[in-house]
């Protein structure tokens, strides 16, 4: 429990605003959200690309309520990451793991805030299902992704994957909407050269 309520002051809600044009070429705001983990106290996060990529307007709220604007500093559409920077001091970051070591059966948790409800996070756990996955989505494939029985909602994308002593594995990034319990994550390791 203190593992979780650690992590959790690491993460972040994330929402956005994209203009698109309606069928009359009018420009229309759509609002967006996701999660947001804390990768450094001097204000980076890591997120998924599809939850901020496009967006004119990123506000980032912190776990105690304070709004801060946000650019985008690094992406990988590919990957689906996108790293975001915010002008914070002495934030909480989370401890990023090994994620080579992932196994299959290993107990893990997802940290998110799905629908964007009030109260703060939620967490939802259960085990890595399989690893070396790769899915086809809107924006192409994407590979060497971690299949997880964890409910996965809209709004946890971007959120950690942790394993049971709190460090990052991975960042939630998809669902199968027409199944149950597959979701899938994008695993820390090799992050450093994509971002």
């Amino acid at each position: 429990m203190d593992t979780i309520t650690k992590v959790s002051k690491s993460t972040v809600n994330i929402s956005t605003l994209k203009l698109v044009h309606n069928i009359f070429y009018q420009a229309v705001p759509v609002g967006g959200m996701g999660f947001g983990t804390i990768i450094d106290s001097e204000g980076l996060i890591l997120t998924n690309n599809h939850v901020v990529g496009g967006a004119q307007k990123i506000n980032v709220t912190l776990g105690n309520a304070e709004v801060l604007e946000g650019t985008i500093v690094g992406s990988c559409v590919i990957h689906d990451i996108a790293v975001v920077k915010v002008k914070g001091k002495n934030l909480q970051a989370s401890e990023l793991g090994d994620s080579d070591k992932v196994r299959v059966g290993q107990r893990v948790c997802a940290i998110g805030n799905p629908f964007s409800l009030m109260g703060g996070p939620s967490v939802t756990s259960g085990v890595i299902s399989a690893i070396n996955r790769i899915i086809k989505s809107e924006r192409g494939l994407i590979e060497n992704l971690v299949q997880t029985d964890v409910s996965i909602n809209p709004g946890n994308s971007g959120g950690p994957l942790v394993d049971v002593t709190g460090k990052v594995i991975a960042i939630n990034t998809a669902i199968i909407p027409f199944a149950q319990g597959i979701g899938f994550a994008i695993l820390i390791c090799g992050m450093e050269e994509i971002c």
